[in-house]
């Protein structure tokens, strides 16, 4: 059974504006919505109420989904059923544990896609939601997030190939020819920091945030031989590299030098996919508590 590590975080600056993500003022712009560190572009507002894709929670730890065409009914539950939910197009009502719940927006099918009210997600699913006033951003986290930042070395490993890279300021870099590979660099016993091998033509250095982003910090563009950030120096590591044009998957340990040893090659079963294997003996040292947040009552 998944622990209860859901907590609704409601900011000062949540209580002092009474935002739940809405907005005091018409000329405020939405809050950007970020869901396991993915910029959810499609998030739409209603009558100054913040709508984001409910399958932008898909979290196979977390949430199982149906969908019933005929009555336009979606159905989904918590994996250890704690939470079971029925949701119906246009209607401001949910039913949760077979009783009903008000929304404070209708439910939107858009273009084939369900939207639910951002207070939903924390009041009803549970979901780790919490506003940053500075950046006008909303951060929603599922338990992958917890599995990032203090789970399993080889399990925060896979959710950090995943997170989207946020290039910042650094310029892109320019294309190379016959993209053949790509690898992983994490120090070792780390998931939050790596550098990422994009077939030789560049690499990029990012370190997870508080958020769950993964922010560009180096980054060396082969092509256009130029450099912007710091290089880290990683003392030992261990790399993952993926060439998926020869369909071959190679893993092992590199020394400060750069030196290799292949530890591991196999043939995935599905090619350009993020593969993380374990390394024996390596234990996790990068795991960070919980933030804690300061509790109160969302405004109406």
């Amino acid at each position: 059974m998944l622990k209860k590590w859901i907590k609704v975080l409601v900011g000062c600056a949540l209580l002092s504006s009474s935002l739940l993500f809405t907005s005091t003022s018409v000329h405020a712009a939405a809050p950007s919505v970020f869901v396991n560190g993915e910029l959810q572009g499609k998030a739409i507002t209603v009558n100054e109420r913040t709508l984001v894709k409910l399958r932008a929670l898909t979290d196979p730890e977390w949430l199982v989904f149906a969908y019933d065409p005929k009555t336009r009914i979606v159905m989904f539950h918590t994996k250890d059923n704690r939470i079971k939910v029925e949701l119906r197009e246009g209607e401001k009502t949910a039913t949760v544990n077979g009783k009903k719940v008000p929304i404070d927006a209708a439910v939107v099918n858009k273009g084939g896609l369900t939207y639910i009210p951002i207070r939903f997600i924390s009041e009803t699913l549970g979901a780790y939601v919490k506003y940053f006033a500075e950046d006008n951003r909303v951060i929603v986290r599922t338990p992958r997030y917890e599995t990032l930042m203090q789970g399993d070395l080889t399990k925060a490993r896979l959710v950090a190939m995943g997170l989207p890279k946020i290039q910042g300021d650094a310029p892109a870099p320019e294309s190379g020819e016959g993209y053949h590979s790509r690898g992983y660099i994490f120090p070792e016993g780390e998931a939050l920091r790596f550098i990422f091998n994009d077939a030789g033509y560049s690499y990029g250095y990012y370190e997870v945030n508080e958020q769950g982003m993964a922010i560009l910090k180096w980054q060396y563009d082969d092509v256009a031989e130029r450099e912007w950030g710091t290089k880290p120096a990683f003392k030992r590591s261990v790399y993952f590299d993926d060439f998926f044009m020869s369909g071959l998957f190679n893993y092992g340990t590199m020394d400060a030098e750069g030196k290799r040893k292949e530890l591991g090659s196999f043939k995935p079963e599905q090619s350009y996919s993020n593969i993380a294997m374990p390394i024996e003996g390596e234990k996790r040292t990068d795991a960070r508590p919980e933030p804690e947040a300061p509790q109160g009552k969302i405004k109406k």
